[in-house]
């Protein structure tokens, strides 16, 4: 019995994607420079040969039913399976956008050697990093790679530990000869617990920051102590702004990149990701040599 997918073109995926992720068939077909009827036509057909609705269609918006985010999943690996048989077929190098979501923290790493090394490398990739310390929906963002700090929940999704950090209470150097018990705290959500490990008799922080990367440029300008990943602290430490007031890490985190079980053979993907993998692993050694 012949299959009744064998008719439907690479274009209907493409604009299946495009509807997913702009959620309107209008925007798609904007996107795709079609009229709507026709990107109306090519949705509907997808939908007949399934024999289910995949789209939810209002006159202003597009959502996906659990079947159409499950097909739009696997479109996705075609789409993908299909930039590589284009670019095995014409010898070209690997262009495209690559949308990457990295927490606030890590940015700076990124915003320095990684993306330097990486445009080495892949002159032709487009790269557009989002700076966000929320946990983002990787096919609703439209995103190929996210970076994740701390435990992963069960998912689909692939992952690579990329490195375990250990996490330091550093504080300004002014405070080097203080007792850490001491020393005014500035803390990031989800510090009481390990503070407590140092100041057991707890004492508030004076501040509150919801981003460590503010904590740290806060550490480092005088305003007293605070916990930071060895990834943001160290640099700061080896030029002297930045001194551990205690002995042993509070704790360590695991970085992990995680990705669609489409993008496995992405060979962008892999680039970008033995380039942070590689940052991390330099950074932290830095930081066992200045032990």
């Amino acid at each position: 019995m012949e299959d009744p997918f064998n008719d439907l073109r690479l274009r209907d995926f493409l604009l299946f994607d495009r509807v997913a992720t702009l959620g309107t068939i209008t925007a798609a077909a904007r996107e795709l420079g079609i009229p709507k009827p026709t990107a109306s036509r090519w949705l509907q057909a997808i939908e007949d040969r399934a024999g289910h609705t995949l789209v939810r269609r209002t006159t202003r918006t597009a959502t996906l039913t659990e079947r159409g985010k499950a097909f739009h999943v696997a479109a996705l690996a075609l789409l993908a399976t299909a930039r590589e048989a284009r670019d095995a077929a014409t010898g070209d190098a690997p262009g495209g956008t690559l949308r990457v979501s990295v927490p606030v923290p890590l940015g700076r790493l990124l915003g320095g050697r990684v993306i330097a090394a990486f445009r080495r490398d892949l002159p032709g990739v487009r790269l557009e990093i989002s700076l966000d310390n929320a946990r983002v929906d990787l096919v609703a963002g439209r995103f190929d790679l996210a970076i994740r700090g701390g435990a992963l929940p069960d998912s689909s999704l692939i992952a690579r530990r990329l490195a375990r950090v250990p996490m330091w209470l550093y504080a300004s150097a002014a405070f080097a000869d203080c007792d850490a018990a001491q020393v005014p705290i500035v803390g990031a959500v989800g510090d009481t617990q390990l503070l407590r490990r140092v100041r057991p008799d707890g004492g508030e922080p004076v501040v509150i920051v919801d981003d460590r990367a503010a904590v740290a440029d806060a550490l480092i300008w005088g305003a007293g102590a605070g916990v930071l990943p060895a990834f943001l602290g160290e640099p700061a430490r080896a030029d002297g702004r930045l001194v551990r007031l205690v002995e042993t890490p509070l704790t360590t985190l695991d970085v992990h990149a995680v990705y669609l079980a489409s993008q496995r053979g992405d060979v962008r993907l892999r680039q970008l990701i033995d380039h942070i993998a590689a940052e991390l692993v330099t950074t932290l050694h830095g930081a066992d040599d200045a032990s």
